[in-house]
């Protein structure tokens, strides 16, 4: 009961994640805004900086997480009369998690651009939070 409760779970939480929009798109409304306008969406930074008459924020996220990984191995046998050369199947997996978010606003604190880093899905948190602003 339980391996097919969890079969049934993976495509509804595999479409929930790919309904989410690009970073790029969500963070394009903050731009000529205050920094402030994006702290309360997203929360404050884990670092801010002054450099060249500009002010860059940084956020960071950084874990190690399991997750189901779609990996192929070799097989060998017959799928009905076919030859069976691998198989295809959903497997947990440890993988870093990784997002380097970085906002740089002009001495007003105005947003003027950004630029990410991301491993495995990292910048998903902010994603929601940006998503979640979008649809009030």
């Amino acid at each position: 009961m339980k391996i097919t409760s969890f079969l049934i779970l993976i495509p509804a939480l595999l479409t929930g994640c790919a309904s989410l929009m690009p970073l790029e798109d969500g963070l394009t409304p903050f731009k000529g805004e205050p920094i402030n306008h994006l702290f309360s969406v997203i929360g404050f930074p884990d670092d801010i900086e002054l450099i060249d008459n500009e002010i860059t924020y940084r956020y960071q996220i950084t874990k190690n997480h399991t997750d189901l990984v779609t990996k192929t191995e070799r097989a060998t046998g017959l799928e009905g009369q076919d030859p069976l050369i691998a198989k295809t199947m959903m497997q947990p997996t440890q993988v870093n998690v990784e997002c380097e978010l970085t906002v740089i606003t002009d001495t007003h604190k105005t947003i003027k651009r950004w630029r990410y880093k991301e491993a495995y899905k990292g910048c998903t948190p902010y994603r929601e939070k940006l998503a979640n602003f979008e649809s009030r």
